[in-house]
């Protein structure tokens, strides 16, 4: 079986999740190709069928869709940092953020509930145009989690992009199917637990 898979342009340099990803759909037999799409286009190819899953999303997003059904072992653990072009805002909390210019990648949930109450914040559609965004000091301050945002801040080439002094939170992602393919969902999970858990502890985690 061959399926097809969305997700988020941001995560195509995450590695670590991919592999753990192929590594338990091999136990079942079954191969995937990825296409890297915007967060909202990511998720709505899943609901509309129009793809199989998508490769990472945080646990809240199953909330606001219907199709979609979430593999519940966490794949992997994300810190969520600020970035901004400021040395000084670098130890700002979310709470000191209220007089400052806030931005984040449109379909981001995790950045749209952590800004909820922020006055001044501002959406794109790719990292790439948020980053760029902070360099041209159109933003002060960009909400992402950590891949991309460190790729980024390297590859900053029209001025200086600092990371703060320590993440916001850290985020749990999770692989999300089509319900038509619900059927898989116990398979997956115990194969993931114990890719990432390993024998007795994949048990303990499964029956929890």
């Amino acid at each position: 079986m061959q399926l097809r898979f969305t997700a988020v342009d941001g995560m195509r340099h995450n590695t670590q999740a991919l592999e753990l990803l192929q590594r338990a759909y091999s136990v079942l037999g079954i191969s995937f190709s990825v296409v890297y799409l915007t967060p909202h286009r990511s998720i709505q190819e899943v609901e509309n069928g129009a793809a199989d899953g998508e490769l990472l999303r945080i646990k809240q997003i199953g909330d606001h869709f219907t199709e979609i059904i979430r593999v519940n072992v966490p794949v992997i653990s994300l810190p969520i940092y600020a970035y901004t072009n400021d040395e000084e805002m670098t130890n700002l909390t979310l709470g000191e953020m209220k007089d400052v210019r806030v931005g984040y990648v449109a379909g981001a949930k995790f950045a749209e509930e952590m800004t909820a109450d922020l006055p001044n914040v501002t959406t794109v559609e790719t990292p790439e145009v948020l980053f760029n965004m902070l360099q041209r000091q159109r933003l002060d301050i960009a909400i992402a989690a950590e891949n991309p945002g460190d790729r980024l801040l390297k590859a900053a080439v029209h001025g200086p992009i600092y990371k703060g002094d320590n993440h916001l939170r850290s985020i749990d992602f999770y692989h999300y199917l089509n319900r038509r393919h619900t059927a898989l969902v116990p398979r997956l999970e115990r194969a993931l637990a114990e890719i990432i858990y390993g024998g007795a502890n994949a048990e303990v985690y499964l029956e929890r």
